[in-house]
């Protein structure tokens, strides 16, 4: 059975009233944020504070500013922010500065991250919310990744049954993300800190490569750089799904269908889908995908499965959660996967049409903790 095959998410109403039956006056909650520009950052934190019950709250907020650039809007934006956390956790707020190596510039980011956040002891806290809302993505996901690396225990029974809970929370709105503009898109692949895949290892050289590009608006020169660096065999286009929109999906083929399917040669069976707003949903896609791949390709002794996500926050923790299950779950002997992102950074966010009341749906995902554990 798949880790998060039973899993806990709290999305609309279900999001405050989650935080208000699960906080008591002895949690030790340490938020970890981005001091960005998004206006949906503060709303789902300003609704956990509400309903915290005088439990000890802790915010270690990530100021990236340094590593990307924006427009006046932007930072405008950023300093709204900055004084919304200060108003909600005051003498509590500890503001840590990203800066990139002088040399290696957007590419040293997810590197420095961890070392950013390297002293935090994450068994003093009962809850570790992690607000991925105004942080970009390469950060987001090492920040996950490490976290997960330390409370999960591979091997257990019970392998997301760690003594401290793991959320995420974010606002799910793909009207508000298609206002963001990106711009300046990096030439390499980002390095990202445990999830990368090594595309010149040469005893992996013959094991055919499996390409699951996670799609968004306005992706084309993305996916046309990765596709040339990678060279993969198969091609498994992810489209979202959305209630709002349902005619999105469609929108986005109609954008770069040539592309996928005469230039990568997509077979349309090989399409998947899942909803923004469930993770979960394209975890279980995604795993369900390798299997059946792992199966048929049994006799050629290994595969590598590559996954990029270029779409909503939601759909990229579900990438997320699918490449550190499969990168960590054992495998049958004399066979080998590699599991990992190819994913290129934008290092120029522009916030020009955003007004700074946007909002969307507020979305909690409880990842690890006592809920996995079947004695607690």
């Amino acid at each position: 059975m798949n880790w998060w095959h039973h899993y806990n998410r709290f999305c609309g109403d279900g999001f405050s009233e989650f935080w208000d039956s699960h906080l008591n006056a002895g949690s030790k909650v340490l938020f970890i944020v981005g001091l960005g520009f998004d206006p949906r950052a503060l709303r789902q934190l300003d609704a956990i504070s509400r309903v915290a019950d005088g439990a000890a709250l802790t915010c270690v907020a990530i100021n990236f500013e340094a590593g990307f650039t924006g427009d006046a809007q932007s930072a405008n934006l950023r300093e709204q922010n900055k004084r919304g956390l200060e108003r909600l956790f005051a003498d509590e707020l500890d503001i840590r500065d990203l800066e990139p190596n002088d040399n290696d510039g957007i590419r040293s980011i997810s590197r420095n991250t961890i070392r950013l956040l390297g002293d935090i002891d994450l068994s003093g806290f009962s809850d570790v919310v992690v607000d991925i809302s105004s942080l970009p993505r390469i950060i987001y996901l090492t920040i996950l990744n490490s976290v997960l690396g330390s409370l999960v225990q591979t091997e257990a029974i019970h392998p997301l049954a760690s003594r401290t809970n793991l959320h995420v929370i974010f606002a799910e709105s793909a009207a508000l993300d298609a206002k963001i503009v990106k711009k300046e898109l990096e030439p390499e692949l980002a390095a990202i800190q445990g999830l990368s895949i090594r595309l010149d290892e040469e005893a992996a050289d013959a094991w055919p490569k499996i390409w699951f590009p996670v799609l968004g608006e306005g992706n084309r020169e993305a996916l046309e750089r990765i596709h040339m660096q990678i060279n993969p065999a198969d091609v498994c286009p992810v489209l979202p799904l959305q209630t709002r929109n349902a005619r999105r999906s469609d929108d986005i083929v109609r954008d770069i269908g040539e592309l996928l399917f005469d230039r990568f040669k997509v077979d349309p069976r090989d399409l998947i889908y899942a909803t923004e707003d469930n993770p979960f949903q394209l975890y279980r896609n995604l795993l369900a995908a390798m299997d059946r791949y792992e199966d048929s390709l049994i006799e050629l002794g290994g595969v590598r499965f590559i996954l990029s996500p270029l779409s909503s926050k939601g759909l990229s923790v579900g990438a997320l959660l699918a490449c550190f299950e499969n990168r960590n779950r054992a495998k049958p002997d004399g066979f080998n996967v590699r599991t990992g992102f190819a994913y290129i950074e934008t290092s120029r966010y522009e916030a020009g049409a955003l007004s700074g009341t946007e909002e969307g749906l507020p979305v909690s995902l409880w990842l690890t903790g006592s809920c996995y554990d079947p004695q607690r």
